[in-house]
């Protein structure tokens, strides 16, 4: 709600005396809590939402998932994605950014940044953005320029895919301590995304 987006319907447990706005609100019992919830030990409330087009923005810088299948990290990187300012857009083979996995990552993320879907290099380039590939290693240092840029990050297992690394504009690495191979996809995304905010 805070965020601006809309609730179709809340179900809450008797006593939630908060304010849903224009949602429609039905009180359950906990039994229905918890047949209606994706988690083991879930906890009320459980908000209906729709889920929004998705939208890659025209201005302003993006961090990309590409390939990205585990729903913890894409959560994660939604999230930061909204705490440096990035828009979030999924590429190719990545988790869908709405799975219920990816939501309680993000940790209320999905709501605060534009979130939407690419299968193309170039859709990313709209606005002039500069497209940066993550690679673990042979890129230079994350160094901001003056332009909006495209930030992508591949698997952890497998990196970018070749096509993609040749069609960025500049291969990024994080520079590690000798005997580290690789970070985490989302680690590393933040790293990287923290050292390019505008």
């Amino acid at each position: 709600m805070t965020a601006g987006f809309p609730l179709e319907t809340v179900f809450t447990l008797e006593g939630d005396l908060a304010d849903y706005g224009e949602a429609r609100v039905v009180t359950v019992a906990d039994e229905v809590v918890a047949r209606i919830a994706t988690t083991t030990t879930p906890q009320a409330p459980i908000a209906v939402a729709v889920v929004p087009v998705s939208v890659i923005p025209d201005l302003g810088d993006l961090l990309v998932a590409w390939g990205v299948g585990d729903p913890g990290n894409v959560g994660t990187l939604i999230r930061t994605a909204a705490a440096f300012g990035f828009g979030f857009v999924c590429g190719p083979d990545t988790a869908d950014p709405w799975s219920p996995k990816v939501v309680r990552a993000a940790a209320g993320a999905s709501f605060r940044t534009a979130i939407g879907n690419a299968d193309t290099i170039e859709e990313l380039r709209a606005g002039g953005r500069r497209v940066l590939a993550a690679v673990a290693s042979g890129g230079v240092a994350p160094v901001r320029g003056p332009e909006a840029i495209a930030l992508v990050i591949g698997s952890e297992a497998h990196g970018l895919p070749d096509d993609v690394v040749v069609a960025a504009d500049l291969r990024v690495t994080i520079p590690m301590s000798s005997g580290s191979e690789s970070l985490n996809a989302a680690v590393a995304g933040s790293i990287l995304a923290y050292a390019l905010r505008s």
